[in-house]
């Protein structure tokens, strides 16, 4: 049996634990939650064997599948910001991102390099979209707890990645042929990766016991 990395595991506790608390995910910015994770899932397992069993390149898999996480994530935050001018910015990423992808993939960094330019921008945009959702709930102060909001986990999760992520994108070209610095950010990503499916476990669980105490 193919041994699988550790992120892969948390990645699958949050596809369940979304499967799980479907029906209290249904009718909200959440409800494709479900469908996303699976995507992800067999993303990861589809990269793991190409890479590890196959030895074949498997960065245009990458390509796709992180192009797509900025357009579900942007989607959520389309879905949950306040301010009609926020949400346009998110839904214009919507439709320029995957165009900026494809010029990039076509005319500077190729089909089987890492698109880290784009990625670059893409983790920028989550980070602006993460603070503007903080700077949001600012403006109106919640009644209930903080902790107690889902999407105060979904951004709290996406921003600490992101952040995370950016740094390896800005020195991509200096690090993709240093084995040791490759080690390092793959160490860092994949701690980052177990910071992001436990906050979606948690705004999943969020989001159910608050549909429990709307219906009590």
């Amino acid at each position: 049996m193919l041994p699988l990395p550790f992120f892969i595991y948390f990645e699958l506790a949050a596809f369940i634990v979304s499967m799980l608390t479907y029906n209290s995910l249904k009718g909200t910015a959440f409800r494709l939650f479900p469908s996303f994770l699976l995507f992800i899932v067999t993303v990861e397992l589809a990269g793991t064997y190409m890479a590890k069993v196959l030895h074949q390149q498997n960065a245009w898999l990458l390509n796709i599948s992180t192009t797509l996480e900025f357009i579900f994530y942007a989607f959520i935050f389309s879905r949950t910001l306040r301010n009609p001018a926020y949400k346009k910015m998110t839904l214009g990423f919507i439709a320029v991102f995957p165009l900026l992808v494809l010029l990039n993939m076509v005319f500077i960094q190729g089909l089987t390099e890492f698109h880290s330019y784009t990625n670059a921008l893409g983790s920028v945009l989550m980070v602006f979209f993460c603070c503007l959702f903080f700077y949001e709930l600012l403006l109106n102060p919640l009644e209930g707890e903080l902790h107690k909001v889902p999407m105060f986990w979904v951004s709290t999760g996406i921003l600490f990645f992101y952040l995370g992520d950016l740094s390896f994108d800005l020195l991509y070209n200096l690090l993709k042929n240093d084995a040791m610095g490759k080690d390092l950010f793959k160490s860092i990503n994949n701690n980052l990766i177990l910071i992001l499916y436990s906050c979606f476990i948690i705004a999943f669980l969020c989001q159910r016991s608050l549909v429990k105490s709307l219906l009590h």
